[in-house]
């Protein structure tokens, strides 16, 4: 499994999200590769297709429904 945590610069969010995944990943005991984005620029948001900070996918799916629909991207 792969899991992917996409942030945009200071997002405060991001210390609980992270520590939530890899809490719940120990607790059930699931191996996964857990990759954190910083997402920097529009141009990248755009390139990640990322609706907004945080964005969590699991093997390439967001984990919002809205997040696989959306159709604007970038930081704020």
């Amino acid at each position: 499994m792969e899991i992917t945590l996409l942030f945009a610069p200071g997002c405060a969010a991001q210390e609980p999200t992270q520590a939530l995944v890899r809490s719940v990943l120990e607790r059930l005991r699931i191996p996964a590769d857990v990759r954190v984005v910083m997402v920097e620029d529009t141009q990248q948001a755009q390139s990640l297709s990322f609706p907004g900070s945080p964005t969590v996918r699991v093997n390439g799916s967001d984990i919002e429904p809205e997040g696989e629909h959306a159709f604007q991207y970038g930081l704020g």
